[in-house]
């Protein structure tokens, strides 16, 4: 993938932050927002919180609304959960310099890295940091929230270390865990913490939010068919021309992967394979885009040729290839995620694909 291409994969969060400033974004799906502002109308916060979901589903959203709710100096008399999104300490947290809420991820690792160099895991400097921080008492707000995005890159050595402070909550302390596995957390760090869930939304949904943002009806369809059901995604990919266009790259080499005769397509996930390492994200969505194309191609197939009762229609076989293919994909990218052998899982893959040179 061209470096500008992978560049733009990764979403600017301080785009989304300004974004966000007015708080508690609608379309966030499940009950996590309900479950949170009923918590800060009745006062009765947990220490530490867990927010799990796909990465662009609005985690980063719903933290920001609920460190808003708790700084604002203008909040809403009738519903203390609605912060104003407008005055000093509302946009302070919007543009991450409030002094009573800090983030800690591999972003912000690697800005403070002496190197500056990137790395896949959060490190225990970086908790160790998190901890003295949460030593201080707020300066302005009545508590501080200490954001700990990426929490799945922690390793366990990280993860005890975080586990301390979690089991000894200082006063006046929220810890915001996000994460997109939140089963690769400890057992001990999950059961600290108060879990909630920002689920994916239907298509249909993000449609209309884009089209309400001011999408034409063809871009909002392209965009949400990409989008996965990430909501938060979709609408940074509307303002961020070179996320779309590095997506929309995705999935031509998804579609050119299938397309190909099984031999290329076994050279192909042999390379694959050998960067997974470095480029485990790169891979990862390369791979969920092949998931999404073959959904495609299954509604065409099964839109397109429905069985008359009693008969067996000519192409059910394809459908049962492709629904095969999908079930083999998404088990490709579970072992991945159990760390199994990149090249072998992806070559396994492969071979339960069916023959889509023709189309």
């Amino acid at each position: 993938m061209p470096p500008a291409a992978a560049a733009a994969r990764t979403t600017s969060r301080a785009t989304i932050s300004g974004a966000d400033s007015s708080a508690w974004p609608e379309w966030i799906g499940g009950t996590a927002a309900v479950e949170l502002r009923q918590a800060l109308r009745t006062g009765d916060l947990a220490h530490a919180y867990l927010i799990s979901g796909t990465k662009g589903v609005g985690k980063h959203s719903l933290a920001l609304a609920f460190c808003q709710a708790i700084c604002c100096t203008n909040r809403d008399q009738d519903d203390p959960s609605q912060p104003c999104g407008s005055c000093r300490e509302c946009r302070n947290v919007a543009h991450r310099v409030h002094p009573d809420v800090e983030w800690f991820g591999l972003a912000e690792q690697q800005m403070l890295s002496d190197k500056g160099t990137a790395s896949s895991n959060m490190s225990i400097e970086t908790i160790r940091r998190l901890r003295g921080s949460a030593a201080m008492l707020p300066l302005e707000a009545p508590r501080r929230v200490l954001v700990v995005d990426d929490a799945e890159s922690m390793l366990p050595p990280a993860q005890q270390a975080l586990l301390k402070t979690l089991e000894e909550p200082p006063p006046k302390v929220i810890l915001v865990l996000l994460t997109a596995e939140a089963e690769s957390l400890l057992e001990t760090v999950r059961s600290r913490c108060q879990r909630l869930v920002v689920p994916t939304i239907p298509e249909a949904r993000i449609v209309s939010e884009l089209q309400a943002q001011g999408a034409d009806h063809d871009l909002a369809i392209d965009i949400a068919e990409l989008s996965r059901g990430r909501m938060a995604w979709a609408l940074e990919a509307f303002q961020t021309p070179t996320l779309l266009e590095a997506s929309r790259k995705d999935r031509e080499e998804a579609e050119c992967w299938l397309r190909q005769s099984r031999y290329e397509q076994l050279i192909t996930a042999y390379h694959l394979g050998e960067r997974f390492t470095k480029h485990r994200d790169e891979v990862i969505a390369t791979i969920q885009m092949v998931v999404q194309v073959l959904r495609g191609e299954l509604l065409t197939v099964v839109g397109e040729h429905v069985e008359p009762a009693g008969e067996e229609a000519p192409q059910s076989m394809t459908a049962r290839e492709l629904a095969r293919a999908i079930a083999a994909t998404l088990r490709g990218l579970a072992d991945l995620e159990l760390n199994a052998r990149p090249r072998l899982t992806l070559e396994t893959m492969v071979m339960s694909w069916p023959d889509m040179s023709h189309r």
